[in-house]
Formats: structure tokens, C-alpha cells, sequence
């Protein structure tokens, strides 16, 4: 995982880091769902390729005071 000076930074280059979509985003339970087989987040929509879950950046920082950011569902 990348780490960056700001947050700003870590949300802006978090979408470059994946292919067009984000397949395993934190909360991901679309594959769960009786005939459901769901591509990920492309990063732009709110809610990931199925519908079923509202995906965005979460930031958080580092212990040595870098940020991060990673998809989850909300």
C-alpha cells in the first residue's frame, strides 16, 4: 500500500493504483447474494458494479504519519 504527505494525495492516487475496477473493497458481500457475481467499484459511481453496496475512499494514517486510502463499502 502507498503512502502519502496528505490525504488529499493518498484519495487522488488511490483510483491510478487500480485497474478499472477495485474487486475486493473493504465490506464486499456482493458475491454473497444468490446469483450475483460482482466486478467491484470503478472507482467513479458510488455504488459498486451490481448496485448492491455504496463504495467510497477511506483515508487513514499511518503510525509514522503518512496517509493512506482504500475502497470500502459504507
Amino acid at each position: 500500500m502507498k503512502t502519502y504527505d496528505t490525504a488529499e494525495e493518498a484519495e487522488i492516487n488511490a483510483a491510478k493504483d487500480h485497474d478499472f475496477f477495485v474487486e475486493d473493497f473493504e465490506g464486499k458481500n456482493c458475491n454473497d447474494l444468490d446469483d450475483n457475481d460482482c466486478d467491484g467499484w470503478d472507482t467513479e459511481d458510488r455504488r459498486c458494479e451490481c448496485g448492491n453496496r455504496r463504495v467510497g475512499w477511506s483515508i487513514e494514517k499511518d503510525n509514522e504519519g503518512k496517509y493512506y486510502a482504500y475502497a470500502e463499502a459504507y
